[in-house]
């Protein structure tokens, strides 16, 4: 009966750990992932990590390199194991926040560039008053993207 009610907590815990880091733009199967690894609390292989997930070897894998990825899990090593080991990396905070502020600094670095692009070339070309306006939208929009990048430059994950 013990194994069936820490079984059940297990799950339970999972679950709603999983919600959570799905808020950082972690796909479900890779935040159910990545929950079991940090309650399992010692290295994995990927037949272990299937095996408890009921997954196959080939999505835990995808979603193990994914993971990586971001830096929210690192390969271990440990003497006299021939297979790849996979733990969480215990500074939850820390990595989660870095991975998320390094996602929005990608995006809004691109957009931004890419904002950036189109006003060259409407300024190239002879324009209307009402292009003019648009232009001085799209400036505005640049400036609220470089706004944005400052701020996420400024945030410290390290600081908890």
């Amino acid at each position: 009966m013990a194994i069936n009610t820490k079984e059940a907590i297990y799950q339970t815990i999972i679950n709603e750990f999983s919600k959570t880091i799905e808020f950082f733009d972690i796909s479900p199967s890779e935040a159910r992932l990545f929950s079991m690894l940090y309650l399992e609390g010692s290295p994995m292989t990927l037949d272990e990590m299937s095996e408890t997930l009921g997954k196959s070897k080939t999505s835990v894998s995808t979603g193990i390199r994914t993971l990586l990825d971001s830096n929210l899990v690192r390969r271990v090593w440990k003497k006299g194991v021939r297979k790849d080991l996979y733990a969480t990396n215990n500074d939850l905070y820390r990595k989660f926040m870095q991975a998320y502020i390094n996602k929005w600094m990608e995006h809004t670095i691109n957009q931004n560039n890419t904002l950036i692009d189109i006003e060259k070339n409407i300024r190239h070309t002879n324009i209307s008053v009402e292009e003019k306006e648009l232009l001085n939208k799209l400036s505005t929009i640049i400036a609220f993207h470089t706004s944005i990048e400052e701020a996420f430059s400024k945030i410290n994950p390290k600081q908890n």
